[in-house]
């Protein structure tokens, strides 16, 4: 089987679970530094306080989203980069890495952020049944 079949049914794969979580997945706050730095003091602050409150309501389903959205950044780069062609111009050439780049930047901060709020976790027992 070929590498680009075997992303394209990872990616798939991908979207279904992303799909099928709570629904209130996408309702996750992420605010990365350029947006922070775009907000007012008082902005900002609220913004952190909601990403915590929300982070430490649900941490397992909070890492598993950002984990998630690491994986299918990191598919999708590695999808373009297999389909380039030759053919392109340096300007398409440069415009398709500067997005690459972002993409790559939002897996990157997305398994970090899953990392912390794991990390974050280092006094959670969980529940024993019984």
């Amino acid at each position: 089987m070929n590498t680009m079949l075997n992303i394209e049914r990872a990616l798939a794969e991908l979207d279904q679970a992303v799909g099928s979580g709570k629904p209130d997945r996408r309702a996750i706050p992420f605010y990365g530094p350029t947006l922070l730095a775009a907000m007012s003091e008082k902005d900002q602050a609220m913004a952190v306080h909601a990403e915590r409150a929300r982070y430490q309501q649900d941490p397992e389903e909070s890492a598993v989203h950002f984990c998630l959205t690491a994986a299918i950044s990191l598919l999708e780069v590695s999808q373009v980069l297999l389909k380039q062609g030759t053919s392109m111009t340096p300007q398409e050439r440069e415009r398709q890495w500067k997005t690459l780049v972002v993409y790559t930047k939002t897996a990157g901060r997305s398994a970090y952020r899953a990392a912390s709020i794991l990390a974050d976790q280092k006094d959670y027992e969980p529940v024993r049944p019984g």
